[in-house]
């Protein structure tokens, strides 16, 4: 029998809403919670250096799940619970990543933090000076330094953390902290180059040094003799060593952190050895025997070479012994001893001591001491030793070691080859600007005609003429510094221009050496790697220091 209209329309529900309200409801304050969540965690990754973009995608990820979960479940109670569970889940899991990246004071849903905010005080507390961690710092005993309570110690946790913050930001090597009358001095070398901040008063540069003193573990009373301490310094995922130094002076006690960061891992690869060179490196560094000497002016990378190419060594099949005065930088698998200047054993003595241990390569990365040379190049018969020594240029540092090993047969035939570096300051690769030189240009450096090279950007500024500032490089125009090396080795020609000297010497080596400093240099110029001003600002000649006479074994230091 068919149904009539009426049967039809007697069939129709009272009501014809078919949204429940409350389920809307629930819905609401779930997405409202997340957005929330959300903006806290973009905030939060920020104050404490975490991965900004990650987490922000993860939360954004957690909120479509959810509302998947919550609208598209058949059974509504079963889909709001497994969101609710999965959103817990999120939250708690990124507490417990970021409690455990800043001090005790700063953690959330802890006891502490639930007290705070039961008795009204909320998370900072009312009266105490708040402090952001840009940096997180690491002490000796390999736990974090926790941020103090009383708001004095709160202000020198925060200037230490704004200075230590812009040099690791502008990827800088040093920090200079100076007394100078009512003021401090704060430098940083950034690049190999000065940088100098905003003077300081002096109470406040005090509290610098008193700060990185406390936290290196090193004594606050002493404030004449030099003391050395050791942190770590963490932003994100990036690890920095840093060795902090203090020392009197007449003005008062000065501060010199150096900041050590990828250098601590570099090979001969990293350094800046053209494909030719690096080849030739890679074939002298398996030889067994002979001296391999590295010379550069000072602050021009030679530590950081030398331990670069102790990396590149085979520490596992090989007996690698080193002796030096400090042990900043540490390498795996490779015996370091370390030298105490005042005590009872000369570095001489502990040269005999290493070389009694039948090493297969000795490695003295400053020579400073006289004697030290002579017995460098009469154990060179076995092991392969590699040294370094400050030096002007090629010729100055092989004139130099021929001199402090008084010997000069006895550097023929035991050197091996002797290398010259600068460092050289790298454009930076965000803003870095391209340009045709002059013809004139071109032609005095021998380059094509349509060469086009690059260089720092011009100065630009906003409507307000405020500066725009690369954030890459600070609007310095360079990032890193790579290095440019020229390398001889020694043949029949050069140990019989040894043992002439003068001249003779200077004219074979810039025979053998190939090209020089400059037009290896220039090369990186050709590539894109840094610019021609640069180029002559480390090419330039070096005075020689007065102190560096070529008969004395310090002019190594």
């Amino acid at each position: 029998m068919p149904i009539t209209a009426i049967e039809l329309l007697a069939q129709v529900p009272d009501s014809t809403v078919y949204v429940s309200w409350w389920k809307l409801v629930l819905v609401f304050l779930v997405f409202a919670g997340w957005t929330k969540f959300a903006e806290w965690v973009d905030k939060d990754t920020v104050a404490v250096n975490t991965y900004r973009v990650a987490w922000n995608l993860g939360v954004l990820a957690l909120g479509a799940t959810t509302l998947g979960l919550m609208l598209f479940v058949p059974i509504f109670g079963a889909g709001i619970a497994a969101a609710a569970v999965l959103c817990l889940a999120v939250m708690l899991g990124y507490v417990l990543h970021r409690n455990g990246l800043v001090v005790e004071h700063d953690k959330v849903l802890t006891a502490e933090h639930i007290g705070r905010l039961l008795s009204g005080k909320g998370g900072k507390g009312e009266k105490k000076l708040e402090v952001h961690e840009f940096v997180r710092i690491t002490g000796p005993d390999k736990k974090p330094v926790t941020l103090p309570d009383d708001n004095e110690g709160r202000q020198a946790f925060a200037l230490a953390q704004a200075v230590l913050f812009d040099a690791l930001r502008r990827m800088g090597s040093d920090i200079f902290v100076q007394p100078a009358g009512e003021a401090s001095k704060v430098r940083l070398m950034i690049d190999g180059v000065a940088a100098d901040r905003d003077p300081i008063p002096r109470a406040e540069g005090d509290a610098i040094v008193g700060f990185f003193k406390r936290a290196a573990g090193l004594s606050l009373e002493e404030r004449r003799k030099p003391q050395v301490g050791r942190l770590m310094a963490t932003i994100a995922d990036k690890k920095f060593d840093l060795i902090v130094r203090t020392q009197g002076s007449t003005a008062g006690e000065q501060l010199v952190v150096r900041i050590l960061g990828d250098e601590r891992t570099f090979k001969i690869g990293d350094l800046g050895f053209t494909d030719e060179q690096l080849g030739r490196v890679r074939d002298l560094l398996h030889e067994q025997h002979g001296v391999l000497l590295f010379t550069a002016p000072p602050k021009q990378g030679l530590s950081t070479t030398i331990h670069s190419v102790t990396r590149s060594k085979d520490a596992f099949l090989l007996n690698i012994q080193t002796l030096d005065y400090d042990d900043e930088i540490r390498i795996d698998n490779v015996t370091q001893h370390l030298h105490v200047p005042g005590g009872e054993r000369s570095f001489y003595d502990d040269l005999v001591r290493v070389t009694r241990t039948d090493p297969d390569v000795i490695i003295v990365p400053t020579v400073k001491d006289r004697g030290v040379p002579p017995l460098l190049a009469e154990v060179a018969k076995k092991p392969q030793v590699i040294t370094g020594i400050h030096a002007l240029d090629l010729y100055d540092g092989l004139r130099r070691w021929i001199s402090m090993v008084e010997d000069s047969k006895l550097v023929a035939r035991g050197l091996r080859a002797i290398f010259h570096q600068r460092l050289a300051r790298k454009l930076c690769t965000t803003c870095k600007a391209a340009y045709k030189p002059d013809a004139a240009t071109l032609q005095k450096l021998s380059m094509p005609a349509d060469q086009v090279l690059y260089r720092p950007p011009e100065a630009q500024f906003d409507k307000h003429g405020q500066p725009m500032l690369c954030e890459a490089c600070g609007g310095s125009g360079y990032s890193g510094r790579v290095g440019v090396f020229v390398l001889l080795e020694n043949d029949a020609d050069v140990q019989q221009a040894i043992a002439a000297g003068g001249d003779e010497l200077k004219a074979v080596l810039m025979k053998k050496s190939g090209l020089s400093l400059q037009q290896q240099a220039l090369a990186k110029v050709l590539d894109g790697t840094t610019s021609i001003d640069e180029v002559i600002r480390v090419t330039r000649p070096v005075q020689q220091p007065r102190a560096a006479a070529p008969s004395s074994a310090k002019a190594a230091s």
